[in-house]
């Protein structure tokens, strides 16, 4: 059986929103995936200060996932001597 899943979770106005989309394909979980981050985080929605999203296959293992969390400072630059 190919099943992916992709975990989705996102805090916007500060109610944080979560879920779990099935997928059929391997295309379609890393389409979704992406869609997901580019709508919502990195800026792209000033209401949203963070946003988690993991695949998973469906033997359980984690193919990747990425956590933005915009509510982090930036770290300061230092100086070179």
């Amino acid at each position: 059986m190919e099943k992916y899943f992709l975990i989705q979770i996102k805090r916007t106005n500060g109610t944080i929103e979560k879920g779990v989309v099935v997928k059929d394909t391997a295309d379609a979980v890393w389409q979704g995936y992406h869609a997901y981050l580019g709508a919502y985080a990195y800026g792209k929605d000033s209401n949203t200060d963070y946003v988690y999203a993991a695949v998973i296959n469906v033997d359980g293992v984690e193919l990747e996932h990425v956590c933005w969390n915009h509510t982090q400072p930036e770290p300061e630059p230092t100086e070179e001597a």
